[in-house]
């Protein structure tokens, strides 16, 4: 039976490009496919409208974003985006809810009593960052109270089901093998050395890749390193602070190291699959990441990966076949010589895993782990699962009341 399913978050994909907004973007296009009424709550700069992709309704919220709110009260767009959102769940009759960590639906525990909307929290960060008690407070009522809870990996899902003492199963971040895949031939003559990652965010360890790009380009001095991501998105972490690009560039000495490096920026999203295919390694030693889909995605597309043995990413390449890991734990790592070493290492094998004709092939089967068909199908379930249990528990009920 069809439901009617909807995904509140502040921001959409490609407005937005990150894991949580291709997530969702993913799942509800796989959803409507199904033949499931899909809505996406979101917001954007601009007056409110309602658009659709394919088959799925997008309805953009007027977006709480003048310069003068973020400076003095950061998550003020968070919180208008979750008054919002919760006026919208009023409104409208939803079978389920998926709600991600910071959609910030604070009265989905109220929503679920009164309008009986069962509804997924699903945890997709590591570490969460509280402004206040209240804000604290709120969340875990959240967790408690949800119908299923779902962690991105195993591992944290068992980590935060100790933590809040309910049950949390694993839903990750998908990839569509269609779109991701072997598009494009690598030239082993040259070998990229791709970073998608915002090279402004700590958290993602573009400085460390920078700090090592000298040690790989005199030991390889036909790589290149392809900077593709974009450049100074602090997204909802106050405490994330952006660096200058001049300043990051200064962590290269060389300068034939430094005239190595190709400056693209994101550029358009159709152009992705190409850019990991023609790599020779995609690369992100990150801090805290709750999963890394940047990773599966170069995958899917036959490029092996370099990445943190922590978190997330660590949960992903366990195979020496398809990567390298760099035990990544924290920001002092990104300052470590020893580990930008570690990360020159790293890569200088990707680079040679890379011109295996074996490579691709096992690159992509690692990836068909998560294919979109495979955690589509699991996320329809849960949500069957939750309706059906909401509504049996109504009419036992209701049967209970008509006996009395």
């Amino acid at each position: 039976m069809p439901l009617k399913i909807a995904f509140p978050y502040p921001n959409y994909w490609p407005y937005v490009r990150r894991g949580a907004e291709h997530t969702i973007h993913d799942l509800a296009v796989y959803l409507g496919r199904r033949g499931h009424k899909v809505d996406i709550i979101t917001s954007k700069p601009g007056r409110p409208r309602v658009v659709y992709d394919g088959d799925v309704r997008v309805i953009y919220h007027r977006q709480a974003s003048h310069p003068l709110m973020f400076q003095y009260i950061p998550l003020i767009r968070l919180y208008h985006f979750g008054l919002v959102a919760s006026l919208q769940f009023m409104r409208s009759d939803y079978d389920v809810a998926h709600l991600m960590s910071y959609s910030e639906v604070l009265i989905a525990p109220f929503l679920q009593r009164l309008r009986k909307l069962p509804y997924l929290f699903h945890l997709i960060v590591r570490e969460h960052w509280w402004p206040s008690r209240f804000d604290r407070w709120s969340f875990e009522q959240m967790i408690r109270r949800a119908d299923m809870v779902a962690a991105l990996t195993p591992k944290w899902a068992e980590h935060e089901s100790a933590r809040y003492g309910v049950p949390v199963t694993v839903l990750p971040p998908p990839v569509d093998l269609d779109t991701f895949r072997p598009v494009s031939q690598r030239d082993p003559r040259r070998p990229q050395v791709l970073f998608t990652s915002d090279v402004g965010d700590p958290r993602k360890g573009g400085a460390l890749l920078l700090r090592a790009w000298d040690e790989i380009h005199r030991r390889c001095p036909e790589a290149v390193l392809v900077l593709a991501g974009p450049f100074g998105i602090a997204g909802f972490h106050p405490e994330v602070v952006t660096n200058s690009m001049l300043g990051q560039f200064d962590l290269i000495r060389d300068p034939d190291a430094r005239r190595a490096v190709e400056v693209r920026g994101p550029g358009l999203v159709q152009n992705l699959p190409r850019q990991y295919a023609e790599a020779a390694v995609t690369v992100m030693p990150s801090i805290d990441e709750a999963f890394g889909l940047v990773l599966v995605e170069s995958l899917a597309c036959g490029t092996p990966v370099v990445c943190s043995s922590d978190g997330g990413p660590g949960e992903i390449v366990t195979s020496p076949e398809i990567g390298a890991t760099v035990p990544v734990n924290g920001v002092l790592d990104t300052l470590d010589a020893k580990r930008a070493h570690d990360v020159a290492e790293a890569v200088l094998y990707a680079i040679e895993l890379s011109r295996n004709p074996r490579t691709a092939e096992r690159c992509r089967e690692w990836a068909s782990q998560w294919s979109l068909e495979r955690v589509g199908q699991q996320a329809e379930a849960l949500y069957v699962k939750m309706v059906d249990t909401r509504r049996s528990s109504s009419a036992t009920l209701m049967a209970g009341g008509i006996d009395r």
